[in-house]
């Protein structure tokens, strides 16, 4: 489960910024909470707001680089090539680009970071904490490493990393224990899933291993949110390659008063319907395994009250029994309503006029009644954070 993501020097992003799922002291909803170890609340869902080009959407592709380092193409890179580095631009001398990450997985805290520049890795360290106490796995800073655990053999497989990759890639290569427990996440939890959102993500889910039982409860879903969707089909061996390979079937009642069944290939269906459909099943997924799901812009061409279904989901404990955790962005603004949400699921971004850098907050560091109309005074511009209109045409 995701404890925080950081980002330094990214795209429009300068200063460091943390988006934080940690619960704050805030007592309301807690029911919606993730308990893990007894001790740690973490939220099950992050909205993040803010005007168009304010660097929203930076900070979940910063998620897709950092898991692209690692698991991704970006992962077994030739020494010549260059490292995805964007940095903030308006400088005269950019510096290293940091990611970082805290999470928990199989009961055990872990804290990964890198920085880098399009050459080479300049600094790479894991901590976990096993038994509640903080110890060092590993670190790396200019070329130099430190290993607490079979320095001897780690040492060879540092030998064996080349400047433009990263040592947990490398070691989990080589089946180095030390780090294999915390590789797993980013290869089990972590789903980026904008560029996923396809009939063909759809299939790949209603052809899930569970297949029965997640194909059930993706059609469940379907049947709820009101698209007058019956049932779905599936062919896997389309003999016609323009066709797709999942139809929906609408049920219709004919003049005669009998129910007649018509199937349209996924394709033909609404934006919307396709969008929720692939949504849908990649939630049940997510759900499933209890993973991180990243949806930027989660209400493109979606009605507020499907929007808000989905959120609904991974807020209802006897629905999300895994930990399951959303982090998304948005302009819905029926999401701002604190019945809904608790002041540290929103989350704010907003943009230097001067430096045209992003910076990141939360409501919960407002002073807000627990009746304030949020929805109102956000488009009020009480908390930032969205478009300034001047007086041109």
């Amino acid at each position: 489960m995701l404890v925080q993501f950081g980002v330094t020097n990214f795209r429009s992003i300068k200063e460091k910024i943390v988006l934080s799922l940690a619960a704050s002291a805030d007592n309301s909803h807690e029911r919606v909470l993730i308990t893990q170890t007894g001790k740690t609340k973490l939220l099950p869902a992050a909205a993040i707001y803010g005007a168009n080009a304010s660097g929203k959407s930076n900070i979940l592709l910063a998620v897709h680089t950092m898991l692209s380092m690692l698991t991704g193409i970006n992962s077994q890179l030739p020494k010549e090539k260059k490292l995805p580095y964007d940095p903030y631009m308006l400088l005269e001398t950019p510096g290293p680009t940091e990611l970082e990450v805290i999470y928990l997985y199989q009961q055990i805290k872990y804290a990964y970071s890198f920085s880098y520049n399009e050459d080479e890795i300049l600094s790479e360290y894991l901590y976990h904490w096993p038994k509640g106490r903080e110890a060092l796995i590993f670190s790396r800073e200019n070329g130099r490493f430190k290993f607490t655990e079979n320095v001897s053999e780690q040492s060879v497989l540092a030998s064996r990393t080349p400047p433009n990759k990263l040592y947990m890639v490398s070691s989990n290569e080589w089946n180095a224990p030390q780090t294999a427990s915390a590789y797993r996440w980013f290869t089990e939890k972590l789903q980026p899933c904008d560029e996923h959102i396809t009939p063909e993500a759809t299939s790949k889910a209603l052809n899930h291993p569970r297949n029965d039982q997640v194909r059930d409860k993706i059609l469940n879903a379907l049947k709820t949110a009101d698209l007058g969707i019956s049932n779905v089909y599936i062919d896997n061996n389309p003999s016609n390659q323009d066709k797709s390979a999942i139809s929906i079937v609408h049920k219709v009642t004919n003049d005669a008063g009998d129910t007649e069944q018509y199937a349209i290939p996924l394709e033909k269906a609404s934006v919307g319907t396709q969008r929720f459909s692939s949504l849908i099943a990649l939630w049940i997924i997510v759900l499933e395994k209890g993973g991180i799901f990243f949806v930027d812009d989660i209400d493109a061409s979606m009605h507020p009250l499907l929007t808000k279904h989905l959120v609904e989901m991974m807020q209802n404990p006897e629905i999300n029994t895994n930990g399951a955790q959303l982090v998304l962005t948005t302009h819905d603004t029926m999401l701002l309503n604190l019945s809904f949400l608790r002041r540290d699921q929103i989350w704010f971004v907003d943009k230097n006029n001067q430096t045209l850098s992003s910076s990141l907050f939360s409501l919960w560091g407002f002073s807000v009644r627990k009746d304030e109309n949020i929805q109102r005074g956000y488009l009020q511009g009480r908390y930032g954070a969205i478009p300034f209109f001047g007086s041109g045409v």
